[in-house]
């Protein structure tokens, strides 16, 4: 679990009359609450009507306002025109869910047609162009978009709505301002031509919990993932060029803030050119099943890692810590590949190398978690690293298309699948081995149960107590313990977890913020918090705290209220 850092030597002081499994680690997992769906309004209007307009200039100034709405099956038609949208969104959720304060939005069973149009977004909570609820559809061509504030995506779908665009050029500034994405309820984008550009912390050049398909896009994320998929939902990339820079190439996790449903997320990558700079693993799977199929694509990459399928430590609320692993079904044809494939202990990597398929790197090296290993006969493997896999399956019974340069590779013998091979170590080319081992694995917890609300994270600590005399001094606030050692007390102010930053996935942990910046359900508001004022006044009194010691910070103490003065 993690725990809010302090300085050396220090606590941190609540005071409340509650049980100890009140102050146990906050489940933030679980639903963020759907909003009110708002009545939306806007400067110009296709209610139940036809309308079109065409060389309009039109600005949306008031808070909550768009400029264009299109509702109660009404059809807008736009041309020639130019769209400016200021004035801040009063309601982040609605915002997101249903377009309020967006500049262009198509409510369920209406439309909009979009043709040589600009639009320029400078508000916190304002998508360009947003399609809400089943039936409401848009339809774009010759499309340039710039959005400068947060949450302000390019093109967003929820609720079933629908987006198909051809010949677009955008923009975003903001934090959690994807080019193309989609939000609660599910939505549909379709992308065909054009550019992207996003600049901000969590905003992919893709970020999709419905289905969202490109081709024939250039795409520059400048803070984030290339592209992230969020639960049972789809991004197919076909012949474009796409660049990212978050802490992994592209990541496909479940968050349970209830934007996407549980299930199986797929990507399916075709001839395109796919690069990050990230330190983390390209390819990066959590809390989530998965398929990824890619061919023909160039992947451009800094990292060791190619693929890594992990738990995270549940700071954000993806899943139960110890069950939130990652499963991944990874095809690839006519593809080069190169880097490690890691799996840890509560995840599980089946590995598909088809037709002309040529993977340089190790697999499993450090042997923690359940990876499967399928081979075409004209698929290679170049082993960097001393492998293991749990089943091997090779259309070449001699395995010549494994080049071992010097490394084994084990199987699990006691594996059915592996019954041809009788437990036999094989020669390969290179000098290496593959060789027959007996493995046991540990039973992969279902990552996809979704926790109860008050089930604690981890393993449950016992609470201490301490005990002393509160003192002022040289201006800190000290606790003169009752072995007449002196520990030095802080006031941590209330944790806001958006504003927490980032932890690079590294292999333990994930990045702490989701690409569009949402997290589990708020916990209740823990008991209320001493201000220092309040600290300082109880100098010179004895007092007892319970709490409990950090086991991940050394030397520290985490006081959870005081339960005697």
């Amino acid at each position: 679990m993690n725990r809010i850092g302090f300085g050396a030597v220090a606590l941190t002081l609540f005071v409340a009359s509650v049980s100890a499994q009140d102050f146990l680690p906050p489940p933030e997992f679980g639903t963020v609450q759907d909003e009110a769906e708002p009545e939306l309004k806007a400067l110009q209007e296709a209610d139940g009507e036809l309308k079109t307009i065409t060389g309009a200039h039109i600005s949306a100034e008031n808070k909550d306002e768009s400029a264009l709405l299109s509702k109660n099956g009404g059809s807008l038609s736009v041309s020639g025109s130019q769209i400016k949208k200021i004035g801040d969104s009063t309601n982040d959720g609605q915002s997101n869910f249903y377009g309020l304060n967006a500049a262009v939005v198509a409510k369920e069973g209406s439309s909009i047609t979009l043709s040589g149009v600009e639009i320029e977004s400078d508000a916190d909570g304002s998508n360009a162009v947003f399609a809400t609820g089943s039936g409401a559809k848009i339809n774009a061509k010759n499309l340039k978009i710039s959005t400068k504030q947060n949450s302000s995506r390019g093109l967003d779908a929820t609720y079933g709505g629908e987006v198909i665009a051809e010949n677009v050029d955008i923009t975003t500034e903001g934090a959690h301002s994807a080019a193309f994405a989609t939000d609660r309820g599910e939505g549909f984008i379709s992308v065909s031509g054009g550019s992207a550009k996003t600049s901000g912390e969590g905003s992919p050049v893709i970020y999709s919990t419905g289905d969202i398909s490109v081709k024939n896009i250039t795409g520059l994320a400048k803070g984030s993932e290339i592209a992230v998929i969020e639960g049972k939902n789809s991004i197919k990339i076909e012949n474009s060029s796409l660049e990212g820079s978050g802490p992994a190439g592209i990541m496909l996790y479940q968050s349970f803030s209830g934007d996407a449903g549980i299930g199986e997320s797929s990507l399916v990558v075709r001839s395109s050119t796919l690069k990050s700079n990230s330190k983390g693993a390209f390819f990066y799977i959590t809390n989530t099943k998965s398929k990824i199929d890619i061919s023909n694509t160039n992947l451009d990459f800094t990292s060791p890692v190619l693929l890594r399928a992990s738990g995270n430590n549940s700071e954000r609320g993806w899943g139960r810590r110890g069950a939130n692993g990652g499963t991944v079904d990874f095809s690839a044809n006519n593809q080069s590949l190169s880097g490690s494939i890691e799996c840890d202990e509560i995840s599980a990597v089946n590995l598909n190398f088809g037709d002309k398929t040529r993977f340089s790197g190790a697999i499993n090296s450090e042997n923690e978690g359940r990876v499967n290993l399928s081979l075409s006969k004209s698929a290679v493997i170049s082993l960097t690293a001393d492998s293991f896999v749990d089943v091997i399956s090779d259309s070449d019974a001699k395995f010549r298309n494994i080049e071992s340069n010097g490394h084994n590779l084990y199987y699990n013998k006691t594996a059915p699948e592996n019954k041809k091979l009788k437990g036999k170590t094989v020669k390969l080319a290179g000098g290496g081995k593959l060789i027959g081992i007996e493995v046991q694995r540990k039973e992969t917890k279902k990552h996809d149960d979704m926790p109860r609300r008050n089930e604690p994270m981890g393993e449950p600590f016992e609470l201490e107590t301490l005990s002393g005399t509160v003192k002022i001094s040289g201006g800190d606030i000290v606790l003169v313990k009752n072995d007449e050692s002196e520990i030095i007390l802080e006031i941590a102010k209330a944790p806001k977890m958006d504003k927490k930053p980032e932890e690079k996935p590294d292999g333990k942990n994930m990045p702490m913020k989701a690409p569009n910046g949402k997290q589990g359900k708020e916990p209740p508001s823990p008991p209320k918090m001493l201000t220092e004022e309040e600290l300082r006044a109880l100098s010179g009194l004895n007092v007892e705290l319970k709490g409990f010691s950090d086991k991940e910070i050394s030397d520290k103490f985490i006081v959870l209220f005081v339960s005697k003065k």
